[in-house]
């Protein structure tokens, strides 16, 4: 038998296809005391995948301290600074701004975090052509997956980042591996087995 590669790694445009799309989230901002704003308060992402950060930026005007809940690093005023984050769970964001007077004004937005995406890392087969009575396996590596099992036959698979399974295919067939995340979201590679008569 010879080793035949149906698939080793994903191109970043695949990975990028299963990817949530970032949508930035806003504060809604309050008229404060007179002289003293924020100007903006806003993050590129509402929503980012555990593990993954966003970037929070902020603007004040007349302010002499500005400080973030949860603290993240020491704030000064600034018409415009970022930073990132890198929110494990849920987290709403308070900025406060203070002037000279010791008058204060805030704004606050919450950033959500999901579970990363399933990935599979590769399906590898011993052989894609064999006769009938011979036997196949199938080795195949998945992420960030709940479950995992090949279609249409609807075996349940191990979840494991390596590993195999041997089996007797009696005819031609398309497969499908099959990893399901946490969210419910899947990710599939086909591959096909042909059976020839002996």
């Amino acid at each position: 038998m010879y080793a035949f590669l149906v698939f080793l790694n994903r191109d970043l445009a695949e990975r990028r296809k299963h990817a949530p799309a970032k949508r930035p989230v806003a504060a809604v901002l309050d008229d404060g005391p007179p002289g003293l704003r924020i100007l903006s308060f806003y993050a590129n992402a509402g929503e980012v995948v555990n593990g993954e950060h966003a970037v929070v930026c902020y603007g004040v005007r007349d302010a002499v301290r500005v400080r973030l809940d949860p603290p993240v690093e020491e704030l000064k005023p600034a018409w415009n600074r970022c930073f990132s984050v890198y929110p494990r769970k849920a987290t709403t964001y308070t900025l406060t701004a203070a002037d000279a007077a010791g008058r204060e004004t805030s704004a606050r937005f919450t950033i959500n975090v999901v579970p990363p995406p399933p990935r599979i890392l590769f399906v590898w087969l011993t052989s894609d052509d064999i006769k009938i009575g011979e036997p196949v396996t199938v080795c195949y590596g998945v992420r960030n997956a709940v479950a995992v099992w090949l279609e249409p036959l609807k075996t349940r698979l191990r979840l494991s980042e390596k590993s195999c399974q041997r089996s007797f295919p009696v005819r031609t067939m398309k497969y499908e591996l099959v990893a399901q995340g946490a969210t419910g979201a899947l990710d599939r590679e086909p591959f096909t087995i042909k059976v020839r008569p002996r």
